[in-house]
């Protein structure tokens, strides 16, 4: 009776509590003696039974006082002996985790008595009761319902309807045999809520005059409304629709939820409705008492304006509920489209049935002089007068699942703000991380065939290309694996990762917990709306399952760095990625240009040929000055001196080595990419790496949809498989090297080449010939179907997802020798020098002379340049029939052709503009000899890139590979939520011309916020963030029209590589402007983080917080230049600029401060953010519990700074969006309770402002 004791004293003295059972009972007591002696006494007492609860009081007088309380939970009743022994007739009460308590009656009857009242006593047999009451429910409405499940009254007892339906799971699953199958379509009997729906009426809810408890205390009120669904339905049982939320200690509450009925959930005029007033006694468990209930039918609420009704009970009546409801007329707002244009407002405005005498004016308008009663008290100032609902544009195109809560508060001004909060899923979550897996398996399949194009190297050289190929099918093995998991989490219909699978490697890439908080807020008397868009989303991380620290992204970073300064090779190879890198972007750009020239030569459009072409010189002229020749030298030197060459004549007698046999499996991996349709390596058929006497493969192009084949990632098996063998033969490689002894290096090189006798030996068949809807175009033969004419000739040649990457083989093969640089850069230069004649010959300026793309060297004759791509073997001529010529034309650039100054240069010296009718055909030409030039250059600079890394050490490419696994997990999950949240705001809501010029000329804003702690694991987190977060803001975006289908659902698009990401964003097509302009840009992500719970306590003792402090400065800084540029280009109000200024003043105090758990940071920049229309993010461990507490905060806020939303009643209502709105639910949505993971502890170290309302927090799992 430590606790609670007046209550319990006055509950055993009140002469008005009903006891179960009283009389006298004999009770042990220990009394403790001197000197540590204790001693049994038995004393007779006077006992009381009242539910659970067995009160004993001092002496056998009935009045006397309370001298003790046993709470029979966990016990049971047992009679050691039926007769009476010498003290009397004797039974104990055995307790689970304590000692039992022996009891003596007078009688054998009264003993029995007693035994028979504990064992009822307990609330373990009051729910056995209720689920028996629960099995004749459903027992007796199976055979009016055919079988179905029903919900069961289950509505006076308070519970959530999520614990109604899993109770009702088990009992189904334990007593019925139905098909699972239509289990859960009874179990979820509606469709998925539609937010463009009209609401039949929303309804606010009050009461008044409700009755005290026994102790003369007002009542903790709920209301909870259930629903009669109409007669001739199967289920005929009350079945919980919603609930308000819980007011204390008042017996006149204003209830802030508001409830609205549509349609589509099953509802009509007819259809009849329950509001119980239940009294909360303990919120932990939301015990109540039901306190009374009114019925009344939906079309009765739907005709009236207000309604107030007495609450029946058993007990007579016990107060009044009033009904405050308003549904949605016919009128429209003026402006407002109905149709499928564009919308040109953001909201819908329906006047009330029960508003003023303009309502009544319309013709469908049958109450509008319907006059209005009296208000009273209980309602709030204004309630019920108009109903506005949001206009939500595309927002169901790019997010699904809503949950929906609806609030009426007060204003200061005594006026209405209608709050609307929907949480959402993005659609985006498992489509984006697969195409950034596709770009990455791409890569490790490009990597794969520069090791394997080296050839067979000798000495130590050969483990060095062993293991990197072993690292490398590691990592494609991994990314496929992911992406196979990913698609069939996909096919299944999931969108979001919930957090209690956040470790689950198989689904890192996701992220956790990604969802949308939407905010809409409307102020009639202001003439004020507005939203506010959250994306919520777990921290950007590589989540450890047995929790082991690697000290984050950053730390990883620095240990590479400091790696590499002491290797003088790492920024060679460094260097030699991103001049790979940057060779395969010139080259696609300057294939999309020469694809606009043929287009334009087609149509023969010289007007904006000039413009086109001086952009390819300048591009050509930077791919020729990207590498240099000492470096290329130095490659090609490494090759020939260690690559092991086979003699011709034993090429076919000698076995092949180990080495060659798992190269040549390597084309059964597929290394191409089918699934990738942009400038990735082309889809052709698997070339031989080791030919042997077959005839040569055909040089074509097999585009190869997608869905071509049964599964669209890789075989996870054959890759398994091979990396086995791989690491197989580099323990064998490693073994050699240790020189073991001569029997041993016998015995392993017999099982080493029994391990790869299961490869083939060589592709000894032809190709298999592509499916005939396939289409096969020869490049080097496109001339010859010139007898059948396309409507474009350009189609088939430069089809620039073809054409960017060409099949005259992007690699070199093992048994190929590189071609000198400097031939490849005079190809280059001497195509472009001819193709540039020509086009300005068409252009005419025939009198131009030849550009000249470098400037000459004293050792190259220029006589001799011309010369040279004509008789380098490998540049491919055109052939005779490709192209009809004039009789005179003549494309050889011959070095001693004598032609006057006043004819040009020598490219165009014979063409007859008058005669040329095709000028496509003769641009063709010089352009197929560039673009062959080029993929030789691409080939020897992979080339030179595989030599680099081979010669790296093979510790700092472990590290380098895990590093960037790790940095890839994280930046799917970053680029992931921007995404999503860039479609929402594309959407999700009007786009006005202003929001365009912003994301032109400037990029948006991204504001990250974080509240995590420099203290244990999410030290890391933290790390990994910054550098997710970072990475972001090297990716371009652009956006494109959303036509036909793609507007219904709109799937963003990437492309590119690692170092140069592009994404490609759908738009409705009204909203982009019409002069075909596109609008390209990048974002400014800025990232401040603040701990809040008592880890970040510990952290800020330890000083562990200076690294957090430092990026918050650095962003502060970054943030100041945006709003300087912001400012400079005059986007926003002058208002609007004078108050960024002085939050960016207060917002640097605030940094310089050395103050504990300073979140005046985190709500500067969020208002900052929201002034310049930027995007916001909130995240902490796992977006749950601590994000709902920021993120309701920020609602908050937001009411009160622009919809004046009174201070005093900001904690009621953050308590009940807490409580009752979306945070709640997507705190059930993962973990399955609705209670925040919190603890007392952890609750009293958060602030004020960030804890949550008591009875919404308890033991769970997170």
């Amino acid at each position: 009776m430590r606790f609670n004791k007046p209550e319990l004293n006055s509950l055993a003295s009140n002469p008005a509590t009903r006891f179960d059972k009283e009389g006298l009972l004999i009770i042990t007591d220990r009394q403790e003696g001197f000197l540590w002696r204790s001693s049994e006494v038995r004393v007779e007492r006077w006992c009381k039974l009242r539910g659970n609860l067995l009160f004993y009081l001092k002496d056998k007088d009935p009045k006397s006082p309370v001298a003790g309380l046993l709470v029979l939970e966990n016990c049971r009743p047992r009679i050691h002996n039926e007769q009476r022994e010498p003290e009397g007739y004797v039974f104990d009460l055995d307790f689970k985790d304590s000692s039992s308590e022996r009891l003596i009656s007078r009688s054998s009857a009264e003993r029995l008595s007693w035994v028979q009242c504990i064992e009822q006593a307990s609330s373990e047999q009051l729910n056995q009761l209720i689920r028996q009451l629960k099995d004749q429910i459903v027992a007796q409405s199976r055979p009016s319902s055919g079988g179905g499940i029903s919900m069961g009254n289950h509505i006076d007892l308070g519970m959530p309807l999520e614990q109604q339906v899993q109770e009702q799971l088990q009992l189904q699953s334990e007593q019925s045999e139905q098909p699972a199958a239509t289990m859960e379509q009874q179990v979820a009997p509606f469709e998925e809520l539609d937010l463009s729906e009209l609401p039949i009426c929303e309804t606010a809810l009050s009461c008044d005059t409700l009755p005290l408890d026994t102790m003369g205390r007002p009542p903790n009120p709920q209301v909870v409304c259930s629903l009669l669904p109409a007669a001739g339905e199967d289920c005929q049982l009350w079945r919980e629709h919603a609930r308000t939320e819980l007011q204390e200690r008042t017996r006149s509450p204003q209830f802030l939820c508001t409830m609205r009925f549509q349609r589509s959930a099953g509802f009509s005029a007819a259809t009849r409705l329950r509001f119980s007033v239940f009294d909360v006694r303990e919120r932990l468990t939301l015990t109540a008492l039901p306190l009374g209930h009114a019925e009344v039918a939906l079309g009765v609420i739907q005709d009236t304006s207000r309604l107030r009704l007495p609450l029946a009970s058993p007990r007579g009546e016990c107060g009044f509920i009033t009904l405050a409801s308003w549904s949605p007329d016919a009128a429209v707002e003026p402006g407002q489209s109905t149709g499928n244009g564009p919308p040109r407002s953001s909201t819908q405005l329906f006047e009330g049935s029960g508003a003023g005498g303009g309502a009544g004016t319309g013709p469908g308008a049958t109450t509008g002089g319907r006059r209005v009663h009296r208000r009273t008290q209980s309602l709030p100032p204004k309630l019920g007068v108009r109903l506005f609902v949001p206009q939500q544009c595309g927002l169901q195109r790019v997010c699904s699942n809503p949950r929906l809560r609806t609030y009426r508060l007060h204003s200061s001004l005594g006026a209405d703000i209608s709050v609307q909060e929907t949480l959402l899923e993005s659609r985006l979550c498992c489509q984006l991380p697969q195409q950034l897996l596709s770009i990455w398996i791409q890569r490790e399949k490009e990597l794969l065939q520069e090791i394997s194009g080296m050839g067979e190297l000798s000495g130590e050289w050969r483990w060095r290309q062993m293991n990197l190929l072993e690292e490398h099918l590691r990592l494609l093995k991994d990314y496929s694996q992911a992406k196979q998991n990913i698609q069939q989490l996909a096919r299944d219909g999931v969108y979001f990762k919930r957090s209690s699978a956040k470790a689950d490697e198989s689904l890192e890439f996701l992220p956790v917990n990604l969802h949308v908080q939407r905010m809409w807020a409307q102020n009639d008397t202001l003439q004020r709306r507005g939203l506010l868009d959250v994306v919520t989303v777990g921290a950007f991380t590589r989540h450890d399952a047995k929790g082991r620290k690697c000290g984050g992204l950053i730390k990883l970073l620095q240990e590479s760095k400091s790696w590499k300064l002491e290797q003088s090779n790492a920024c060679k190879v460094q260097a030699a990625n991103d001049a790979v890198q940057a060779t395969k972007q010139l080259r696609k750009e300057i294939v999309e240009l020469m694809s606009q020239l043929l287009q334009l030569a087609s149509r023969r459009s010289s007007k904006d040929m000039m413009p086109l072409c001086n952009q390819m010189v300048a591009r050509t002229r930077t791919l020729l000055n990207i590498w240099e020749p000492s470096i290329v030298e130095e490659a090609v030197a490494f090759i020939e001196r260690h690559r092991i060459i086979e003699e011709p004549e034993n090429v076919l007698m000698e076995p092949m080595s180990p080495f060659r046999k798992i190269t040549q499996q390597l084309t059964a991996l597929e290394l191409k990419s089918p699934e990738l349709e942009d400038f990735a390596t082309p889809v052709v058929a698997p070339p031989d790496l080791w030919p042997r006497g077959q005839p040569p493969l055909m040089r074509s192009n097999s585009w190869h949809p997608s869905n071509s084949s049964p599964c669209s990632s890789l075989d996870i098996r054959a890759i398994d498989s091979l990396q086995h063998v791989v690491k197989c033969y580099n323990d064998h490689l490693r073994s050699l090297e240790r020189g073991g002894d001569l029997n041993q290096e016998e015995q392993d090189e017999d099982e080493s080449e029994a391990t790869y006798q299961s490869l083939p030996v060589a592709w000894n068949s032809q190709p298999a010939a592509p499916p005939a809807v396939l289409q096969l175009i020869d490049l080097d033969e496109i001339g010859r179907k010139k007898q059948h004419p396309q409507p474009q000739p350009s189609a088939g040649f430069l089809d620039t997802k073809l054409m960017s990457s060409s099949p005259s083989a992007n690699y070199y093969r093992p048994t190929e020798e590189p071609e000198p640089l400097d031939l490849t850069q005079l190809n280059i230069e001497a195509s472009v020098m001819c193709l540039v004649s020509k086009l300005k010959f068409f252009c005419g300026r025939c009198d131009s002379p030849a550009i000249r793309l470098r400037h000459p060297k004293a050792l190259i004759k220029r006589e001799g340049f011309a010369v040279a791509p004509q008789q380098a073997p490998d540049v491919i001529a055109t052939p005779s029939t490709a192209v009809k010529q004039p009789p005179n034309l003549d494309l050889d650039l011959k070095p001693g052709g004598s032609v006057p100054a006043k004819r040009g240069n020598k490219f165009t010296d014979g063409l007859d503009l008058s005669m040329t009718t095709d000028w496509a055909a003769e641009l063709r030409p010089s352009m197929r000899k560039l673009r062959h030039a080029m993929d030789r250059l691409l080939k020897t600079a992979r080339l030179m890139h595989s030599v680099q890394r081979l010669q790296q050490d093979m510790r700092c490419n472990r590290l380098q590979a895990s590093i960037m696994y790790r940095r890839d997990v994280c930046f799917s999950q970053a680029l992931t939520a921007l995404v999503s949240s860039l479609m929402l705001r594309l959407w999700g809501s009007e786009l006005d011309m202003g929001y365009l010029v912003m994301l032109r000329d400037l990029g948006p804003l991204a504001y990250f916020e974080g509240l995590l702690t420099l203290y244990g694991n999410e030290a890391d987190m933290w790390s990994d963030m910054c550098i997710a977060i970072e990475d972001l803001s090297a990716v371009s975006f652009q956006l494109v029209r959303a036509q036909g289908e793609a507007a219904m659902a709109p799937m963003p698009r990437i492309t590119g590589s690692r170092q140069s990401l592009e994404v490609q964003l759908p738009v409705p097509e009204h909203s982009l402007p019409g002069n075909g302009t596109s609008i390209a840009f990048k974002i400014t992500p800025v990232f401040f983080n603040i701990g809040i719970n008592e880890k970040a306590s510990f952290a800020e003792t330890l000083g562990q917080t200076r690294e957090q402090h430092r990026s918050n400065w650095d962003n502060y800084l970054r943030l100041s230049q945006y709003f300087g540029r912001y400012r400079k280009l005059g986007l926003g109000s002058v208002d609007a600029g004078e108050s960024l200024q002085s939050l960016l003043g207060f917002m640097e105090q605030q940094l310089r401060a050395n103050v504990s758990k300073n979140v005046k940071i985190l709500h500067l920049a969020e208002d900052a953010c929201r002034l310049m229309d930027g995007l916001r993010f909130t995240s902490c461990k796992s977006a749950k519990d601590r994000t709902g507490m920021a993120v309701t905060l920020e609602q908050c806020r937001v009411l009160v700074r622009e919809f004046q939303l009174p201070a005093k009643h900001v904690p009621y209502a953050l308590s009940t969006m807490r409580s009752e709105g979306t945070r709640m639910d997507n705190v059930l949505k993962n973990i399955g309770k609705r209670k925040y993971a919190f603890n007392r502890t952890q609750v009293s170290f958060l602030p004020a402002m960030y804890r949550p309302p008591v009875g919404s927090y308890g033991k769970a799992q997170t």
